[in-house]
């Protein structure tokens, strides 16, 4: 057997503290909806300003009157509960050192003590000769002169990666 809808089925559907009130206001939104009627227990049939009908759950709606607005408190939102504290950093998030990959010519000049820009243009010259265009250890690097790269890993001012 169907049941059609009609108003003495909304009537009798409907919880009492909604039968009197016909204004809600959407606690999610802030919308204004109309009350049409109650689906299962915990749904209504609401209608917006648009025209739409859609459902929303019970505890969402809030009475409303159009003279003296909201006729209920909205809950309070849950108590703020104080963000745990940053772990100590293991790997020094500012790293200072200079990744001779990533590089280019005027990075390694500016940030390398005792190399030019002559010697910069060679580093990233012969880095990019090398299969993948990259490092892949430190010793590589002794193939230029004039630079003195023992110094430099022991200041620990450049990596490969």
């Amino acid at each position: 057997m169907r049941r059609f809808f009609c108003a003495y089925n909304m009537k009798r559907n409907t919880p009492k503290n909604m039968s009197d009130q016909k204004l809600f206001q959407d606690s999610k939104t802030g919308k204004l909806v109309e009350f049409i009627s109650t689906h299962d227990k915990e749904f209504a049939m609401v209608k917006d300003a648009g025209g739409n009908v859609t459902f929303m759950t019970l505890d969402q709606l809030v009475p409303y009157d159009r003279d003296k607005g909201r006729l209920v408190k909205i809950a309070q939102l849950e108590q703020e509960i104080p963000e745990e504290a940053l772990p100590d950093p293991i790997v020094p998030i500012e790293d200072m050192r200079l990744n001779l990959n990533a590089a280019q010519a005027e990075q390694i000049a500016k940030r390398l003590p005792g190399v030019g820009f002559a010697t910069a243009k060679k580093i990233v010259e012969l880095r990019m000769s090398l299969s993948g265009e990259r490092f892949a250890n430190l010793k590589q690097l002794e193939n230029i002169p004039r630079v003195n790269w023992d110094q430099l890993i022991e200041e620990d001012l450049i990596f490969i990666s």
